[in-house]
């Protein structure tokens, strides 16, 4: 484990700062890896509003950013401490951690979330639970009809085949506009669509349908587009 971080150490420095002495005090990242800073920080530049409230599933070096620019966070993730190289130990530890901004559901988002009721209106969620199919889209399921109008979604690891097939959704979905994939982390900012109805169907209304169903061309969307799939060959 680490020694104790000096007070005067993370003193009067930008957060940045406090969390990249953290780190190498530390000596690991955790067990789960760790989202870059730089990716953070571009998430906190993307931001609007004064009064921020978010959510993530998965935690570490983002729950210790968020607790600071976010009033409240929510933090959906496995409660690993007390294991070698424990992700929630790692933020936990951190003299930088708001512990007091944060809302922590411990156990697998497959459980926790459909069974969570205390949603707020959020101006940021990021998903980066469990990477297996189907599990970022059921997170996405449960965190969509919440995200405010100009609030963002963060898709983290978009390398992974079936998340990239959730960041090709989301970038033709008319709920959401694609503001840039930073490494393999895709930002989306929120339009004012209205919500799709997550207890209804409506596959046809969908834009990412409606541009590969060619027996839908009464309906096909005027400008005929069809994007290519994310390639993320040779980066990985």
């Amino acid at each position: 484990m680490p020694g104790p971080l000096r007070a005067e150490a993370i003193r009067d420095k930008t957060l940045a700062a406090e969390i990249g002495d953290y780190e190498r005090d530390y000596g690991f990242a955790h067990s789960a890896g760790s989202m870059p800073l730089r990716t953070l920080l571009r998430i906190e530049r993307l931001l609007t509003g004064t009064s921020i409230v978010s959510a993530e599933t998965g935690c570490g070096k983002s729950t210790i950013f968020l607790s600071r620019i976010a009033d409240r966070h929510k933090v959906f993730c496995y409660d690993d401490r007390g294991q070698e190289n424990s992700s929630v130990d790692y933020f936990l530890d951190c003299p930088a951690t708001r512990q007091d901004r944060l809302d922590l559901v411990f156990g697998p988002t497959q459980l926790t979330l459909p069974r969570y009721e205390d949603h707020l209106p959020y101006d940021l969620v990021l998903i980066d639970g469990p990477h297996g199919f189907p599990f970022p889209d059921l997170e996405y399921y449960y965190f969509y009809p919440h995200l405010k109008p100009g609030g963002l979604l963060v898709v983290d690891d978009i390398h992974i085949p079936t998340i990239s097939r959730l960041a090709d959704f989301l970038s033709e979905d008319r709920m959401f506009e694609k503001v840039e994939f930073v490494g393999s982390t895709g930002l989306f900012r929120r339009t004012d669509a209205p919500v799709f109805d997550p207890l209804g169907d409506g596959w046809w209304l969908q834009d990412f349908n409606r541009r590969r169903a060619s027996f839908l061309k009464d309906i096909y969307l005027k400008d005929g587009k069809k994007r290519a799939p994310i390639s993320f060959e040779g980066i990985y």
